[in-house]
Parts: C-alpha cells; structure tokens; sequence
C-alpha cells in the first residue's frame, strides 16, 4: 500500500480520460480498471479479424476536433467514405434516412405516410420522446420506423424517455426536404460522411497514449472508495491518493456510490440505461452486398437492431460484421443463444450466404450502453454534477456526464474541462 499526491486524479482512460489527461499533462495521473486503456473505443484482432467493441465511425461538427483527429494519424493511416447505409424494411431496402425515402415504399404506405405527415399530431410541448415523433413526422412513419427501431435499440417504451432524449441528434422534421428527396435521394444527417482508422478505433487510443508523460496512466487500477471531505481516493491495490481535483469519466450512477452519500445513492438508483451485445463476426466468404456500410433492422424478425460491415469499409477478402442487440439494464444475456438467433437473420435476410461458413466471433457486453434520459434526468444530473463540483469533483464524458453525445463532444468537454481549470489555478 502507498500514498501519492497528484494534482489532477482521472478516473477512467476513455477518449474524455485521455484527452483530459493530455490537456492537464504532466499534473494528470489516470487510474483505469481494465487492463487497456480505451473503455468502448478499443479494437481487437482475432484469427485474422479486426474488431472495435461497437462501431464507432469519426464524423465531426467543429474544425478543431477534427484537426485534433487527424493529427493523431499519419497519411493513409485513415479511410475516408461516403456513408452508405439503408434501411431492412420488410425484406426490401430503404434508403436512409427513413423519412426522406418513403417514396420507396409500396404506394399503399407512401399514401399511408404522406396522409399522417401532413395531418401529424403537432404540440408545442411534447411529454415524451413517442409524442415528439408522431409529433414531428406523424403516426405512420413512427409506427413503420422510428418506434420500432428506437424501441430495440433502448430496450424501453419510447413513452417512458423524455422529448430531448436524443438532443442534437434528433432529426428535425423538414416537409420540403422530404417532399424533394422523392427527386433525388440525398441524406443530409449528420454523419453522413466519416473516418475510420485503418487499423481500427484503438488506433486511436495507442495513438492518444503515446502522447501521456511517462507513468501518467496506471491500469487494472479501479477505484473503490472516494473521501470527498479529505479528497483521497483508494484504488483496488489498497494504494491511496490525494488529489486536488478529481476528475471521473465512469458511469456516473456507479461513481456516486463511491462516495458512500446516502442520498447520492439514492439519486443515482433514478439513472438508468440499457445494455447492449455486440457480437463480432468473421466469415469465410465477402457478403453479397459489398458497398453497405450498416443497416438498420427495425423488425422483429431479427435480434439485432444495427449490422455494419467493417470490411466494406476497409476491405479484405472475409466478411467482418457487426451485430448489436439491445437489452434491458437488468437482463440476462446469454451470447450463444443471441449469436445463433443472429446467424438464422443473417441468413434469412441474406445478409450472408447459406454457404458461408462462420470462422470467428466475440462477443462483448456494453454496460451501459445508451443512457435514458427520461422526464427530469437532465435536471436531476445537472443538480449531481454541480454538487460534485462543489467537492472538487468533475463528471464529464457521454457516461460521467450521462447524455447521448458523439466522441467529438467527449473530446470537446474534456478540453474546455482542462481549460477551465487550468484556468483557475493561474487565479
């Protein structure tokens, strides 16, 4: 057992913990309880195969966290694509976005959703997430689309998350975009062009962590007690450390009980989220699509609500999937059995040949994986993090900070996160 002083204490080496530690460097020491760095952005190569732990394709808003991005890569080290990625909707394909491309459904559902779109419920004020999108784009597109498919994908009634659910990713109703997409398909959402390190999204991260001072990360190091009033934290070797700012990256709900607050305890049991299974496949053959990138699968008829194709992206001459299955936060998965239910859909969507025999898989749970934010979460979290603040204790990133944001927003916070504080010590 030992006791070190160290300036700025970062629990959790995810993108926020490294970028965090790399703005904060050399004052920043990161404690992660896995034996790698990354959290979900890491990659594993397996007989042959590279795998991310989800799909994560890198699209940015700002120019600085693009810039940021690529100076972590030298050239060709990135492929660079137009997003192609549909829609499995009753054995055909839509393209995406859904409700720019209903003019390729069958003319009874075209009538079916051009009626409900322009008769659509519309509120001022929407009490859930279900009312926003019949709101937005009218009973039949929900109920054919965006129900279905969101419902599989958090594992809950959409009735139960709040309207903001989504935030900036909602995509907002536009009458005169849809009407003009039924002349030339476009998609104009916000990731419709992205980056993908060659050597998958750990690259990253190998990247980031060549970059750390020396000994600035500790790994297989999970915290498991936090002393707010002395601000120590003991890790799971019994070493202790004092800290004058801690800064967590952990799920938010699971930190809380760290501090052994009572009534942050019971706070934190008002968070919730699903889990999700990905599981990683390689087969012997390319798949018949050799241009998809993912697709989304609203249906019943198939566990999985996303399929990707990294080899579509990367190229290679095995097919190299990706399924996610979405379960509820207190579910009891069991891989084999998602892993042959999986394999029957991929075969009967045609996703993959009969013939096509399976050589690899892995599978991963993400836990959690998409936060819920239901009626009064945000409030309620904003209320913990600013009580946090006032211990010395920063909560940022898509988990600490318990939103749905992109990696590009984790990166972001984390620097302005530094700044700030950086900025309060030269005060």
């Amino acid at each position: 057992m030992s006791e070190q002083y160290v300036k700025y204490l970062i629990v959790g080496g995810g993108i926020s913990g490294l970028c965090a530690a790399l703005a904060l460097a050399p004052d920043a020491l990161i404690l992660e309880k896995e034996q790698e760095p990354g959290g979900y952005c890491r990659s594993i190569r397996q007989d042959g195969f590279l795998w991310d732990y989800a799909g994560h394709f890198y699209h940015f808003r700002t120019e600085p966290a693009r810039q940021f991005f690529l100076s972590q890569f030298k050239i060709g080290e990135l492929a660079q694509k137009e997003k192609h990625c549909q829609i499995l909707y009753k054995g055909a394909r839509i393209d995406y976005p859904f409700q720019s491309h209903i003019h390729q459904l069958e003319k009874s559902e075209l009538i079916d959703c051009l009626y409900d779109l322009f008769h659509r419920p519309v509120k001022a004020q929407c009490g859930s997430f279900l009312e926003l999108l019949e709101s937005s784009y009218g009973h039949a597109i929900t109920d054919k689309f965006l129900r279905p498919y969101n419902e599989k994908l958090y594992a809950c009634g959409l009735n139960t998350l709040d309207p903001a659910a989504m935030g900036r990713f909602f995509p907002a109703a536009d009458l005169t975009e849809i009407i003009d997409s039924m002349k030339g398909s476009s998609d104009k959402s916000y990731n419709c062009r992205f980056l993908y390190p060659r050597d998958g999204s750990g690259a990253l991260i190998e990247a980031l962590c060549r970059k750390l001072p020396p000994d600035s990360l500790l790994t297989g190091r999970e915290i498991i007690a936090v002393d707010a009033d002395r601000n120590t934290a003991l890790d799971s070797q019994g070493d202790r450390y004092r800290y004058e700012v801690l800064v967590n990256t952990s799920p938010l709900r699971q930190f809380l009980a760290l501090l052994e607050d009572p009534s942050l305890e019971q706070k934190a049991k008002e968070l919730s989220a699903n889990k999700v299974l990905v599981l990683n496949l390689g087969f012997q053959c390319k798949a018949p699509d050799r241009e998809i990138h993912w697709l989304y699968v609203p249906g019943a008829e198939a566990n999985y609500y996303r399929v990707g194709f990294y080899d579509n992206v990367l190229g290679g001459n095995h097919a190299s999937l990706y399924v996610e299955i979405g379960f509820p936060e207190n579910a009891r998965i069991d891989p084999q059995r998602e892993l042959e239910h999986s394999l029957r859909a991929l075969r009967a969507q045609k996703l993959i040949q009969e013939d096509n025999p399976l050589l690899s898989n892995c599978a991963l749970v993400m836990d959690p994986a998409y936060v819920h934010l239901r009626p009064g979460t945000k409030e309620l979290v904003d209320a913990l993090k600013a009580t946090l603040a006032g211990m010395d204790i920063y909560s940022i990133g898509r988990y600490g900070g318990w939103r749905y944001c992109s990696m590009e927003d984790c990166m972001l916070e984390a620097f302005a996160l530094a700044e700030k504080l950086k900025g309060r010590c030269r005060r």
